[in-house]
């Protein structure tokens, strides 16, 4: 297993030299998870559907999957055809840190039974550093979610069931949880771009709202779409933001600059952030703790860090 930088060439050397089946991890895939796994070789699927744990997923849709369940399905049908090399690209830019392991590790098996995979990771690229600047906001900020239960369109279980949040105050709120926790769809009904089933949201104005899927935000025209994207939020006056894993995406240099900016931002927003990265996490004021669509713990920060039974471990769930 490598990792291909696509800054010093050894992206373009690998595909050149191995001349692999080259997969990008936004393949629109409808129907069943199911079905997706299983037209090629029902067996085969199982067989993949089991070492990567999305067993559980067969009968879900693929549209109402989260981010990460869709990036792990995406590469489990890549290895259907049983290809001798493979390249990904961004395999791992949704997955929580358990997935990401365990992805990683059956990546090290299949290569060990001769297949060549190599992968891209925006993540460990370097760049040259970058300022992103903020606008102060002046109103203050509300968020008002009480009861609120959601279902996707003909599924049998709720993303989010019965969960209460209010904030009246600046500050930095991490959501984090597995993937599939309902992280995302949470702020989704928050920001109103999905109605809940039951439960009401108010907010006192209106909130700016960055979705997870770079190309479902402005600015489809720029080369660096999510800085340029997260510089345009960041200067909203609103004093509201939701922002779903918002430095996925991003190099190191670039990360470093969001979180210095999103944290003068919290100084007089509330920033809600759905997210995986532990950077962020560390620097939080509060914590949401999703499971299951469930919030299991709300609170300070330093006060989940003291709870948190996996935190003090080197593999974290988040």
């Amino acid at each position: 297993m490598q990792w291909l930088s696509t800054v010093d060439g050894s992206f373009e050397a690998y595909i050149e030299r191995y001349r692999p089946q080259v997969i990008r991890m936004n393949q629109p895939f409808s129907g069943k998870v199911g079905h997706l796994l299983s037209g090629v070789d029902p067996l085969r699927g199982a067989e993949l559907a089991s070492l990567l744990q999305i067993d559980a997923l067969y009968p879900k849709a693929f549209d109402a999957c989260s981010s990460g369940e869709q990036q792990i399905v995406q590469v489990a049908h890549s290895l259907l055809n049983q290809p001798e090399s493979l390249v990904l690209i961004e395999p791992f830019r949704h997955l929580d840190q358990f997935r990401r392991e365990h992805l990683e590790m059956l990546f090290r098996r299949i290569t060990d039974l001769g297949v060549q995979i190599g992968y891209t990771d925006r993540a460990q690229e370097s760049s040259e550093d970058i300022q992103i600047t903020f606008r102060q906001s002046e109103t203050i900020p509300r968020i008002d979610a009480t009861d609120v239960s959601y279902r996707h369109p003909l599924q049998a279980t709720y993303a989010i069931e019965e969960v209460t949040v209010q904030m009246t105050e600046p500050g930095l709120t991490v959501c984090i949880g597995t993937n599939g926790s309902g992280k995302s769809t949470l702020l989704e009904l928050l920001a109103r771009s999905r109605r809940p089933l039951h439960g009401r949201v108010k907010r006192g104005e209106r909130a700016a709202y960055l979705p997870a899927e770079t190309e479902y935000g402005p600015f489809p025209k720029e080369s660096n779409r999510r800085i340029v994207q997260l510089q345009a939020v960041l200067n909203d006056p609103a004093s509201v933001l939701l922002l779903d894993e918002p430095t996925v995406d991003l190099t190191k240099g670039e990360r470093k600059a969001f979180l210095e900016a999103v944290l003068k931002k919290s100084e007089s927003a509330r920033v809600l952030c759905a997210t995986h990265d532990l950077a962020l996490v560390d620097q939080a004021t509060d914590v949401i703790y999703l499971a299951s669509g469930r919030v299991v713990f709300q609170g300070e920060r330093s006060i989940f860090q003291e709870r948190s039974t996996l935190w003090s471990h080197t593999s974290s769930p988040f």
